[in-house]
């Protein structure tokens, strides 16, 4: 999948939205952001792409993360040659 501007613009508003959206909606909870702005949630992601495509916006340009994801933005993977 090649990424555009529509992903980029979303990432980097999650990264600034991410303190805001862990302290507004429950941990767990299914956040869409479009055109750099949270525009719907939900408890899971069918119904929150049924809550985007109301709002007549296109699904797959919107970014869903979830509220309280403690996942790492990134991971160094440390390793050693064999033998040593």
């Amino acid at each position: 999948m090649i990424f555009g501007p529509e992903y980029e613009r979303n990432q980097l508003a999650y990264r600034s939205l991410k303190p805001t959206i862990d302290q507004t909606y429950p941990k767990g909870r299914f956040i869409a952001i479009h055109e750099g702005k949270v525009v719907a949630d939900a408890a899971d992601l069918e119904g929150l792409r049924q809550t985007v495509l109301a709002q007549g916006k296109d699904p797959m340009k919107a970014l869903a993360v979830q509220a309280g994801d403690e996942t790492p933005d990134h991971i160094d993977i440390l390793t050693q040659e064999l033998g040593r």
